[in-house]
């Protein structure tokens, strides 16, 4: 990456038709640009600086450019900086920044890194993880860098694996650094969940990858601060496809987007690979059964057929392994180290099982949190445990999805036999106030307690379950943390907090 002037980057956004003015005379045109940052926290000397978001103050850029920043770059002119500081405006500060930012680090992945792409409403981060397992076995087998990852769960550039706490898909700099980084150390290949908003708000436009893959859609994330109908959320995942190679669809979807999907991959991509429970799927999965801690399924595929074991539980999970078994064949992966990734992978916070040892309890905790996640959880419990009643911790989200408050209560009230409601990354909205709108979907005559802290939420209901039941711990997963306001508290992980009680009630 070398470091270019302010020149460069007008020239670079005149051309994209994304300039809108600038003030940079002769010297300032020639001012070298050694780095670029959003965050006035991120300022190294010769920064320019982006203002951008909806909480953006003018009190950011003065910070930046008194500890360094030479020139920002905003939708509209500053008050706040000197009058000869160099400024370029542009008309799209998001796209502007995903061309600044590609342009900064050379675009360099697209040449070195093989990339997959996952979009989908649920399975996203449980797909990428098979995924990411099948080919770690192949990139061991053959003396290659562990393969790269970006999702909710966590992180890995080749060196660093950190734990996730923000956004699925990260901010534009963020998400261009953390590719950077695989290619400084040495990563092959690289799987990342891609999410609606990153494809809507441009974070993912420097990108290209060998493989995209459709999961599934239904109404999710619908609210005035992410997406203000179905149709902004569908079309802003099948973006994906314009970014891809190879798609890879699944022929489970509802039928009333199939077509438009199937579509979308056929004019954008080079070939389309479909998987599914659906016969005419190019990988075909029947005969599942599943305990609580591993799935097997039949697979009938271009070459022949298989037997496939997968070491997590739940029917559901069939679709995720088909998911991954098609994306991988798509990169040329041998069908042994597909059979040995998935008979390896673990998953954190997904279908993880626990037994409580002073009473005949499982204790399931997963990731599940919308609509269709909470249908196929419940579902393949119904499977694994038949005559049990269940005792269900959950919340919702604040400040965001609200339509899921009135999903997760009708399903809760359909699937639970008691319910405990507690906290669910609140944000800026009061707990009470969120599960109260939940609470309004369930029947009165339903057990239905709060209790705000997820903590005690979960140790209370540790106490409370019946002999001969199921408890299941929906929402957080493996996430380790709460935001509370406008910060993201620390916590134990749903997981350790199931632990934590075991162990004291041997």
């Amino acid at each position: 990456m070398k470091n270019k002037t302010l020149d460069s980057y007008i020239e670079l956004l005149r051309a994209g038709g994304l300039l809108e003015e600038t003030n940079c005379g002769r010297d300032a045109h020639d001012l070298s640009i050694d780095y670029i940052s959003y965050s006035s926290l991120d300022i190294k000397p010769q920064t320019l600086f982006i203002c951008k978001g909806l909480n953006f103050k003018e009190q950011y850029l003065t910070d930046a450019l008194e500890k360094g920043a030479v020139a920002y770059m905003a939708e509209k002119r500053s008050a706040a900086a000197p009058s000869d500081t160099p400024y370029i405006i542009v008309s799209d500060i998001r796209r502007a920044m995903s061309e600044v930012s590609g342009f900064f680090f050379d675009h360099i992945w697209n040449d070195k890194l093989t990339m997959v792409g996952i979009t989908g409403t649920k399975g996203k981060s449980t797909t990428a993880t098979f995924v990411k397992s099948i080919l770690d076995h192949y990139c061991c087998r053959t003396e290659k860098t562990e393969t790269g990852f970006l999702s909710g769960i966590y992180t890995y550039d080749g060196r660093d694996r950190v734990p996730a706490k923000k956004m699925t898909t990260p901010e534009t700099l963020e998400l261009h650094r953390h590719l950077a980084r695989c290619v400084e150390n040495d990563c092959e290949y690289f799987v990342m969940e891609t999410s609606s908003q990153a494809l809507k708000y441009s974070r993912t436009d420097d990108l290209h990858y060998r493989v995209a893959a459709f999961l599934n859609i239904s109404e999710d994330h619908i609210s005035d601060r992410e997406h203000p109908d179905i149709e902004d959320y569908f079309s802003s995942k099948l973006k994906l496809f314009h970014q891809a190679d190879i798609a890879c669809v699944n022929l489970d979807i509802d039928e009333k987007y199939q077509e438009r999907v199937l579509s979308e991959a056929k004019e954008c991509c080079q070939d389309v690979i479909t998987f599914g429970m659906t016969e005419n799927a190019d990988f075909y999965g029947s005969d599942i059964s599943s305990t609580p801690n591993e799935l097997r399924f039949k697979l009938r595929h271009p070459g022949g057929t298989e037997e496939i074991t997968v070491s997590i539980g739940g029917n559901y999970n069939a679709g995720n392994a088909l998911a991954a078994i098609a994306i991988t064949r798509a990169l040329g992966i041998p069908f042994d180290d597909i059979r040995a990734g998935l008979a390896n992978v673990k998953v954190a916070g997904r279908m993880e099982v626990y037994h409580l040892k002073d009473k005949d309890v499982d204790v399931i905790v997963d990731y599940a949190h919308n609509k269709l996640s909470y249908q196929t959880l419940f579902s393949s419990i119904g499977s694994l445990y038949p005559e049990r009643k269940v005792l269900l911790v959950f919340g919702a989200h604040g400040n965001k999805a609200y339509n899921r408050r009135k999903d997760l209560g009708e399903l809760a009230n359909i699937y639970a036999d008691k319910i405990v409601l507690t906290e669910q990354d609140p944000g800026t909205e009061s707990v009470a106030d969120i599960c109260e709108q939940i609470r309004v979907h369930i029947d009165d005559d339903k057990p239905v307690i709060t209790i705000p802290d997820r903590g005690e939420a979960i140790e209370a209901a540790c106490e409370m379950v019946e002999d001969g039941w199921v408890m299941v711990i929906a929402g957080n997963g493996a996430d380790g943390y709460q935001k509370r306001g406008l910060k993201y508290v620390e916590e134990p992980t749903d997981g350790e907090r199931v632990c934590a009680y075991i162990e004291a009630h041997r």
